[in-house]
């Protein structure tokens, strides 16, 4: 048998804890394997975002355009729901829209509330022209659309591009205020609503 010395001087290892002395040193520096891994996930992030960042321009037309309709859509409901005027300006020059009301005296008047403000289209995105059924074809200055109190609208096409010469059509029905979307410059249009 055993004694109880003997095996208290018999090395014993555990989990995690050498038993010897010196423990071999580990280089430092990475191995190619590690290396590979490493390369392959940044080239897998790399091909999952460069997509997106190519987009980046394009979304900022989807977004400009979008703004736009629900800026239509909210005064179609409004001029009904008031029983007053309403304008939609749009500033091809500076990029810009804007909504106004007409007063008693018959005037347009700015309205800068919290739902509705002057709005600045983004650095890229612009207007190419608006076609109104009072102006006709506007490509320089100031156009309007105008939102009746009976429901009706001015029947307007707009025109958005951007800096990668991506282009929407924005086209207003002028019976239920309604916008309808298209891909690319469609010069006239009969969409079915």
């Amino acid at each position: 048998m055993v004694s109880r010395v003997e095996k208290a001087k018999t090395p014993m290892c555990r989990v995690g804890i050498s038993n010897r002395e010196n423990p071999p040193v580990r280089q430092a520096g990475f191995t190619y394997l590690e290396l590979a891994i490493v390369m392959l996930i940044l080239g897998v992030v790399a091909a999952w975002a460069f997509p997106t960042i190519q987009n980046v321009g394009s979304s900022d037309l989807r977004l400009s355009a979008r703004h736009l309709v629900r800026t239509v859509y909210f005064l179609a409901d409004r001029a009904a729901a008031t029983k007053k005027i309403y304008r939609l300006n749009y500033d091809l020059d500076r990029r810009e829209y804007w909504v106004a009301v007409q007063s008693g005296k018959g005037e347009f008047t700015p309205l800068d509330t919290a739902v509705v403000k002057r709005t600045k289209l983004p650095e890229i995105v612009r207007f190419t022209d608006v076609n109104t059924l009072h102006q006709g074809k506007v490509t320089l200055g100031v156009a309007y659309t105008d939102f009746y109190p009976v429901g009706r609208v001015d029947k307007t096409t707009v025109h958005l591009t951007d800096e990668h010469k991506d282009d929407l059509t924005l086209v207003v029905n002028p019976v239920t205020g309604r916008v309808k979307v298209y891909e690319g410059y469609l010069e006239e249009t009969n969409p079915t609503f």
